[in-house]
Order: C-alpha cells, then structure tokens, then sequence
C-alpha cells in the first residue's frame, strides 16, 4: 500500500502529476501527514513546499472534504479533497479544483423553468 507518511514534496510530485494529468490538468495538490507537498496547474509545479490549509483539515479528520477555501490560492474556487490511508492509518491528502460543484444544481434548475416545460417530460418538471 502507499505509504506517504514522511515522503517528501519532490518523490510525492510524479504522483500528483499523474493525477494532474488524469483529471485532463485540473490544479491539484498532494502533502504527505508529516511533510508539505505540492501544487501543480497547467502542467506546472507551481509550489513544492505546499501546506494546504483543506490538506491538512484532511489529515486531522481523516473524512473527504468538499468545500469552498475562504484562503490561499483557491479562496473561493470549490475543492475536493481526500486522504490517503491504509485502514485507519492516514499517510497524505489530495485535492482538486472540483469543477463539477454546482452543475447539476445549475442543470436542476434550468429545467424547472417553465417556458422551457412544453419541451420536456411530465416526470421531469412535475407540476
């Protein structure tokens, strides 16, 4: 199992990388428990001694997290974040920019416009 425990920002960042690549470039950032971490955008390593403010509520409570930072560089962008753990033994956090926050809520609520009604379904704008 993946143990980030002490790991330091230089041998976590091939793997934030790769998760960076994966999530078509999304910004992401990963710290181990005992060490700060990385912040990758674009393609680019942006900061390699990262603390993360939701990393570390991350590893303090062990729970994934979907909030919006009121600080840092992602003040005000929504977040997904979760921890890296082998049972119950949490080792690193990773994070995202969670560019689906808010979607379908937006998607919901465009279809219960009602000028947009006659197009759709009965069981999709119940009256």
């Amino acid at each position: 199992m993946l143990d980030l425990k002490g790991t330091s920002s230089k041998d976590i960042f091939p793997l934030a990388y790769s998760i960076h690549i994966l999530v078509n470039k999304s910004p992401v950032t990963m710290r181990s428990r005992d060490k700060p971490g990385v912040r990758i955008e674009k393609g680019k390593l942006l900061d390699d001694n990262y603390e993360g403010y939701v990393l570390k509520q991350v590893l303090d409570y062990g729970e994934i997290l979907r909030v919006t930072p009121i600080c840092g560089p992602y003040a005000g962008v929504p977040v997904v974040v979760v921890p890296v753990k082998e049972e119950d033994e949490i080792s690193g956090a990773v994070g995202i920019v969670d560019l689906t926050a808010g979607i379908f809520e937006e998607i919901h609520s465009i279809t219960r416009r009602k000028e947009l009604a006659k197009f759709l379904p009965d069981e999709a704008f119940p009256r």
